[in-house]
Formats: C-alpha cells, structure tokens, sequence
C-alpha cells in the first residue's frame, strides 16, 4: 500500500490524476451491434443458416434468416462463415479491461486513504461486505443467463443501470456541494488563489492572427513564495465556466476548450503593458472530482461525456491548454494543482502547518508542440 513515507504528496495527487484518466478511458461500453453487423454462414441444427454476426462482439443478433432477404442483403457478395472466435477474443479482452479496472480502483482507494492518513476500519469492514454482495450478484446473473440468454441479461442490466443512474441523479442535483453558475465558481476560485497569485480579471487583447478583440476572465501571476518554488514567472490565462452535466454538455465544452486555445495565440493589456500568456486554464465545476462523477452519470454508450472531455483535454494539452483542478470538494480544499492530460506542471498541498508546493513537470508548459512534435 502507498504511504506518505513511501510518496510524497504531489506524487500521490499526480498519480490520483492518471488512475482517473485510465478509469475514464477503460469503462466499458455495451457493444453498438447495429454498426458492425455482416450476414455470414452458421452450421447449427444439422445445417447451414444466414444469420447475422457482430464483427465486434462476435455475438449472432436475432434468429436466422430466410435465404432471399441474406442473399439481397449480400448484393451478390459471398457469404464468410460465422466465427465464434470473434466472441471469445471480445470476452477475453473485457476480462482484462475488467481486471485492469479492479486493480486501478483499489490503487485509488489505497492513494486515497494515504492522502487522508491511512485507512480507516469502517472502510475495511465495508470492503468486505461488498466483496461478499459482489458475488451473490455474479451467482444471480449466472442462474438469469442460465434461464434466458447472454442478451436478455444485458438488456435487462442496461434497463436496471439506467434506474440506479436516475435515483442518483436525483441525490446528486440536491448536493449542496455542487455549484450552480459561473459567478458562484469565480468567487470561490478568487477567494483560495488571492493569496498565491496576483489576479487581474476581464483583462483585454487581440488574437494576433485575426486581429480580433478578446476579454479573457483572469490572468493569473504567481507571487514571490511559488516562483521560489519553481513556478515560471510569467502570465498565464484563467477561463472560468460552469458546464451543465447534463444538458449540452459536449457543444459547450467544445467551445470553451476552443476558446482557451485561442487565447494563447493573442497579445494582451495590462496598465500599459502587452503580453502574451504562458499557458491558458480551465477552472469550472469539472474541476472537482464529485462533480466529474455527476457527468460520468449522465453518461451512457451512446454518449459518453466523461470520454469525451477526456478526449477534448488531449488535444487541448497540445495547445497548452489545462485545468486548474482541486483535490476535495469545494467545502474542504485539501489542495490544488496544473493539470494537463500529459501530467501535472505544478501542486499545492494544503496542510494545518502551511501550503507545500511543488513544480512537478516544467516541461508541461515549455514544450513547443508545433507541426510534427
């Protein structure tokens, strides 16, 4: 298990930030059938039937077909024989990514528990207990399995997942930790970072390029005490939104990815002076862990919205564009930390015996990412 002793906490804070990229990008999606799907030759009950076979899951979808709708659905082409190899590849990788996902959950557990101290008893007779629940349900989707079939289950788990989904999402729009607006995000924002940075808010530009007028929302400049940490000294840029978990979600975070990415390309004011900025920043309700998992929820195999911020900040990191995340919820900040999906550039650890900071990774926001990098 990970200690303090054995860690330093910016480690820890780090790797807690690539455990939850993996998770992101490991959780399993049910198989979209409907678009892998090819007519194919399958030997049961003494002879040869057209069926349709998923080249993805390798799973036969619904019975056989009469020979003259195959054929039309062929269009002249030959038939390739039903591979069941197709599903057991298909179960043997979700197996792994399974496996993958169990062992990255208990790391963030054990990550967790040496941030806060060790590891507390109740959690232990709770892991316990849900070991033991774990397997009364595999050994109940076993007998349903028995007594209908791979599919009827899936289906019948996708129906029961999106009612356990709704009643948390019911729980989840009554947490008062949660923010509501920007103007609720700014105020909190400003009120922790005044004492680490000199701020300047609806500070003006030009985007060099299009010779077009920009009013960023804050441009940060770090005090004495982090540059002695190794924080460059330069300007960097602050774009605050609160984006909706559950309606619009993808066009709106687009956009704001964007517009953090064309800040960096504008020449700023400020009391006379112009500058550019460093690197540009997200802070929005995304910054917090709680809120992220209110966006995994409203989240299914159609549209997944935690891949897809995941996906928006990997091609943001190549335009030195990160988020400004915070480690605990908005009532106890435990810290705070530069975040980009290549790694963390800088960390705050907030401690009852002073800040610990600590430059991680410098090269997060000195790399030159232009053309074939």
């Amino acid at each position: 298990m990970w200690t303090k002793s054995l860690m330093n906490t910016d480690l820890l804070i780090s790797r807690l930030d690539e455990i939850e990229q993996q998770i992101t990008l490991l959780r399993h999606k049910p198989c979209q059938c409907e678009r892998n799907l090819e007519v194919k030759i399958r030997h049961f009950g003494g002879g040869e039937h057209y069926v349709r076979q998923c080249n993805q899951c390798g799973r036969q979808k619904g019975g056989a077909l009469k020979a003259p709708d195959a054929l039309t659905e062929l269009d002249g082409q030959p038939a390739r024989a039903f591979d069941p190899a197709l599903e057991e590849e298909y179960n043997r990788e979700l197996t792994i990514r399974h496996q993958k996902l169990s062992l990255l959950s208990r790391e963030k557990i054990q990550l967790l528990s040496a941030l806060n101290g060790g590891v507390d008893p109740l959690y232990v007779e709770q892991e316990k207990k849900y070991r033991e629940a774990f397997q009364k349900l595999s050994e109940h989707l076993d007998t349903f399995i028995e007594s209908f079939d791979i599919d009827k289950t899936l289906l019948a788990l996708s129906q029961q997942q999106r009612r356990i989904k709704k009643v948390k999402q019911e729980h989840a729009e009554l947490n008062p930790s949660l923010f509501s607006s920007e103007t609720e995000l700014k105020a909190w924002m400003v009120n922790l970072f005044k004492s680490d940075f000199y701020i300047y808010q609806e500070v003006t530009g030009v985007h060099v390029t299009e010779g077009i007028n920009v009013r960023i929302d804050y441009v940060f400049y770090p005090r004495a005490h982090l540059v002695e940490e190794g924080f460059e000294p330069a300007p960097f840029g602050i774009e605050v939104k609160y984006l909706s978990q559950e309606k619009s979600f993808a066009h709106k975070a687009g956009r704001s990815v964007w517009q953090a990415i064309s800040y960096n390309d504008c020449e700023f004011s400020l009391k006379d002076r112009k500058f550019n900025l460093k690197f540009c920043l997200l802070f929005s309700n995304l910054s917090f862990s709680n809120e992220r998992e209110v966006l995994a929820l409203y989240s299914d195999h159609s549209d997944d919205k935690s891949m897809k911020w995941a996906g928006m900040l990997n091609v943001a990191n190549h335009a030195k564009v990160g988020v400004l995340k915070i480690t605990g919820k908005r009532e106890k900040v435990k810290g705070w930390s530069i975040s980009f999906a290549g790694g963390l550039y800088f960390s705050c650890h907030l401690d009852k015996d002073g800040n610990r900071y600590k430059r991680v990774n410098e090269n997060m926001v000195n790399k030159v990412r232009v053309g074939s990098f």
